[in-house]
């Protein structure tokens, strides 16, 4: 694809995203039954994977603000705030840390949150990448200064509390709160399909999953036709996307470094130990149940 074509793509999709093409005025004026939706994951667990799809449903849209996470969410006084200018057919992304009070905030405002997780050691890959990459982002100088990718990696396992940087085990703890919240934790593993590295039909049931949750139609043409579109690069975000990278860039050192780190918060949250990326069957599927 050229260019130019990439381009026009990632503006459609900005477009559709927030609503704002031409179809898309008549649901957000008239259809007043559509679900209000809380989006949650950790940073670099595939956040745009999940916006793209409940944003491809005809029915949603993104509100227009950035990602909420703890250290812009003052902005907008608190989630109360936010959730209480929801929209019906509106979907908030944010990063937020769990807190006890938040269910009750969701119940209250009629809105139904989902939670998406990823296998840890891919989520430590992910994040690597995007803060060396990104020179705004607040880590960058921390992360730009390490020898190497290596040198990074360990730096995402272990942190540096002292100059802002919480390890996996860390970030882990803040959102397990959400695993028992009654939100519906989903997985990016089963999300992303076969672009991704995944399977066709594990990804038809999440985004089914997903629908029958909000209380959106999930016939099949149209579960169908959102997996067909939702693995992109559209997001500026997005490097990779792929499932099991981390395999690629840990070694011996860093996969003894992280299971200390993290020792029993993998299971917790599902995934298997060792080298294999598949989630452990007892894990949660939905929060609370």
């Amino acid at each position: 694809m050229t260019t130019i074509a990439k381009s026009l793509q990632r503006q459609r999709w900005t477009l559709e995203r927030f609503g704002m093409l031409p179809g898309d005025l008549r649901h957000r004026l008239f259809d007043r039954d559509a679900p209000k939706v809380f989006c949650v994951s950790i940073p670099k667990a595939g956040t745009h994977l999940l916006e793209r799809a409940i944003c491809l449903h005809p029915r949603m849209y993104r509100k227009v603000l950035p990602t909420i996470g703890d250290g812009n969410v003052v902005r907008w006084k608190s989630l109360d705030q936010l959730l209480s200018r929801l929209h019906p057919g509106q979907a908030l992304v944010s990063h937020l840390s769990f807190r006890p009070e938040f269910p009750a905030l969701l119940d209250r405002h009629g809105v139904r949150g989902i939670f998406l997780m990823r296998d840890p050691r891919d989520t430590v890959v992910s994040q690597t990448h995007f803060v060396t990459r990104e020179v705004k982002h607040r880590q960058h100088g921390v992360f730009a200064e390490q020898e190497g990718q290596r040198d990074r990696l360990m730096l995402s396992i272990v942190g540096d509390p002292a100059r802002g940087v919480l390890g996996i085990a860390e970030r882990l703890d803040r959102y397990a709160g959400w695993l028992s919240s009654g939100c519906l934790a989903v997985r990016f593993e089963d999300l992303v399909g076969p672009g991704g590295g995944g399977d066709a039909a594990r990804q038809e049931a999440a985004v089914r999953e997903i629908y029958q949750h909000l209380g959106l139609p999930d016939d099949e043409s149209l579960v169908r036709s959102v997996c067909d579109r939702l693995f992109s690069s559209d997001s500026p975000t997005f490097r990779k996307g792929s499932i099991g990278g981390w395999r690629d860039s840990f070694d011996p050192e860093l996969e003894e470094a992280f299971e200390r780190a993290v020792e029993g918060r993998l299971q917790l949250y599902g995934y298997g130990p060792g080298r294999s990326f598949i989630p452990t069957p007892e894990a949660p599927r939905k929060a609370g149940s």
